[in-house]
């Protein structure tokens, strides 16, 4: 199944290309193929990614911000970590201020999705990206690339922490407690320092760490491949 979804992946990153004739940082990013799932973990490059949304639905709600750390030779790299404020030329509600500790103000400093995605697909190039909990990353990234490219999704390989330990549950028999997929929750399980939540750039790095004490727990660091995550 991931060698065919892989095949399907690249065959549309091929497809997608061939529409584009100007340069673009979309076109740059096509014109890279996919990571490989029989490529080795310790040899690949990650894009450790987190956005903060007005609201859970990417039809109607938008990025105002981004953060990101790149993980290679399975470190973290701090020098890479960034944090990108996003204008989503809307005022926010109360319920956003409160939970983000972001001002409009703040804000409207920020740059445009436009800008952000430039940087992301940069930044996505060559690497596989990790989040927590993958339908807001990859909901929103598609709904980023529907309005700006008129693509409907975009060919990428993404691997989430949260079904990682899913997986792991359902292969030990275990079970889950209530919020216990949370990310906090499970950094405390691999005995991980706690951060401040709600910070994109924190939450990324967060996730990187616990993405590497996953990896470390399978005790098979040398040998694990792409394909044992996806």
């Amino acid at each position: 199944m991931i060698f065919f979804n892989h095949l399907f992946a690249e065959y549309r990153r091929k497809q997608a290309l061939k529409k584009l004739t100007e340069s673009s940082a979309i076109k740059s990013y096509l014109s890279h193929s996919l990571p490989k799932g029989n490529e080795f973990i310790k040899e690949l490059e990650f894009l450790v990614l987190d956005f903060e949304t007005t609201g859970l639905n990417a039809m109607d709600d938008q990025i105002i911000s981004m953060g990101y750390t790149v993980i290679k030779s399975l470190h973290v790299m701090p020098t890479t970590s960034t944090h990108i404020l996003i204008n989503p030329n809307k005022q926010l509600t109360e319920d956003n201020v409160g939970i983000h500790q972001l001002t409009d103000d703040e804000l409207k400093k920020g740059v445009s999705l436009s800008h952000a995605m430039n940087v992301l697909l940069a930044e996505m190039t060559d690497r596989v990206v990790v989040v927590h909990f993958d339908a807001i990353e990859k909901g929103f990234i598609n709904q980023a690339c529907r309005a700006l490219y008129q693509m409907r999704s975009l060919p990428m390989i993404m691997i989430d922490t949260l079904k990682i330990e899913q997986l792991k549950i359902r292969q030990t028999h275990g079970t889950i407690k209530p919020n216990g997929l949370r990310l906090y929750a499970l950094r405390e399980k691999y005995h991980l320092p706690r951060y401040k939540a709600h910070n994109a750039m924190q939450d990324a790095i967060a996730t990187a760490e616990l993405f590497l004490a996953q990896i470390d727990y399978t005790g098979s660091v040398n040998s694990l491949k792409l394909k044992d995550l996806i």
